[in-house]
C-alpha cells in the first residue's frame, strides 16, 4: 500500500485516517496503529516559520462519517491574523512519508494517500501546485519509499483579518490493524492528529468533533474512541460529539477511533467513484444544528486495544525459557548427577553383600 503523508495546514489538523500493513514495521512488537492515511502539517518553508505564529485558530469544528471500510471527513476552520500586517505563506502535504509520534511509547504511523481532496478559502476553492521537496523525505526511517512530489497551496491574510477555510476528503480505513506488544488485530481504524498545533498562535480557542456511524454501524461496531474529548452520544443521528476549549494540542489530544471489522473484498477504488455524493452527505451533517440535540453519557473502548493470544505471549514464554534455561540445565543435571550417585551406591552394596 502506498504510504502517504497528506500535511495540510498547520492547525495540528492532521487528520487522518488509518489503514495498516505489516510490511513497515521497525519493531515487530512495537505498539501502535499502523499505516494510516491522512494529514500532518510540516514547515515548507523556513522563512513562513514566524508567520504561522500570527496566525491563531480560533475553532475548528470536524465531521467525520465511519462507513464499513472508510471515512469521509470535513473540517471547518477559522483563522484570524493577530497583527496589523499583511500574511502570505505556503501550506502543503508529502505524497510519501512516515508519521513518528502517537502515543507515549513512540509509535510509527505510516501514512496513506488522501482521495479527492480538497480546499477552500473566503468560499473559493484554492489550487494544489506540486512542488519537489526531497530534503523533507523520511527515506532513512523507512522501507517506505518517498516521493519529492508535495501538494502545496498558498494562503493570504489582510490585517487582522479573520478568514474560514474548509477541506474535504475520503480515506480508507478497511486495511487497518493496531498493535501492542506481540499481539495484533485487524480492524478499521481512522485518527485525526491534533498535536501539531502548537505552530499556530496559541491556543486554539475552541474545537468540535462529530463522528456519526454510517452504513447500519452501531455504538456495538466501535471497539474504542479516544478520551480526553468527553464524547456524548446521539442515537437519532448514530451521532458522537466531543469539544475542547483553549488548548494548545499535543500527543495525548489525537482522536483515534476503531471499529468494525475487516472486509477482504472491500473496493476503495469504487468508493471513491462517488466522492460527490458522500460529500454531499458530510454537508448535510455539517448544516444540522447539532449543539442543539440531546446527546446521553456512553462508554467508550481504548481504541488501541488488542485482545491477548497464545501467539502474542508465545514470544514472552520463549524469551523466559531462554533466560531460565542455565537454571533448568543445571537442576536436571543436580538431579541427574543425585540419582546416578543413588543408583551406583546401591550396585556396591548389592556386590559388597554378594562377597
Amino acid at each position: 500500500m502506498k504510504a502517504i503523508v497528506h500535511h495540510i495546514f498547520g492547525t495540528a489538523l492532521l487528520l487522518m485516517a488509518l489503514g495498516f500493513s505489516q510490511k513497515a514495521f521497525a519493531n515487530a512488537a512495537q505498539p501502535g496503529i499502523w499505516n494510516a492515511g491522512g494529514t500532518v502539517f510540516t514547515m515548507l518553508y523556513p522563512q513562513d516559520s514566524l508567520t504561522f505564529k500570527k496566525v491563531q485558530m480560533q475553532q475548528e469544528r470536524i465531521y467525520i462519517q465511519l462507513y464499513k471500510g472508510y471515512a469521509v471527513v470535513k473540517g471547518t476552520y477559522l483563522f484570524r491574523n493577530t497583527t496589523g500586517e499583511p500574511l502570505r505563506f505556503k501550506m502543503g502535504y508529502p505524497v510519501n512519508g512516515i508519521y513518528y509520534g502517537g502515543e507515549v511509547d513512540g509509535n510509527e504511523v505510516t501514512l496513506d494517500s488522501l482521495s479527492r481532496f480538497k480546499i477552500s478559502a473566503k468560499d473559493e476553492w484554492l489550487p494544489l501546485l506540486k512542488e519537489a521537496h526531497p530534503e523533507l523525505n523520511n527515506d532513512n526511517k523507512s522501507s517506505i519509499p518517498s516521493s519529492d512530489n508535495w501538494m502545496v497551496w498558498e494562503m493570504a491574510f489582510a490585517p487582522n483579518e479573520s478568514q474560514s477555510v474548509a477541506v474535504y476528503f475520503i480515506v480508507n480505513t478497511n486495511n487497518a490493524g493496531v498493535r501492542s506488544g506481540y499481539n495484533y488485530e485487524r480492524k478499521n481504524a481512522f485518527i485525526y492528529l491534533l498535536e501539531s498545533g502548537n505552530v499556530w498562535h496559541q491556543p486554539i480557542q475552541k474545537g468540535n468533533f462529530y463522528v456519526q456511524l454510517m452504513e447500519g454501524l452501531t455504538p456495538k461496531d466501535v471497539q474504542g474512541l479516544s478520551s480526553g474529548f468527553g464524547f456524548r452520544y446521539n442515537e437519532t443521528h448514530q451521532l458522537y460529539s466531543g469539544t475542547k476549549t483553549n488548548f494548545s494540542p499535543t500527543r495525548k489530544d489525537n482522536l483515534v477511533a476503531t471499529y468494525y471489522e475487516r472486509n477482504e473484498t472491500f473496493s476503495f477504488e469504487k468508493i471513491i467513484t462517488q466522492s460527490d455524493s458522500l460529500f454531499a452527505k458530510v454537508d448535510e451533517l455539517s448544516n444540522l444544528l447539532l449543539e442543539t440535540l440531546m446527546y446521553t453519557e456512553v462508554k467508550i473502548g481504548d481504541p488501541y486495544a488488542v485482545e491477548t493470544t497464545f501467539w502474542g505471549v508465545f514470544p514472552a514464554l520463549l524469551t523466559l525459557f531462554v533466560l531460565s534455561a542455565p537454571f533448568i540445565i543445571g537442576v536436571i543435571a543436580v538431579v541427574i548427577i543425585v540419582w546416578a550417585t543413588v543408583k551406583w551406591n546401591k550396585i556396591r552394596r548389592r556386590k559388597y553383600k554378594g562377597v
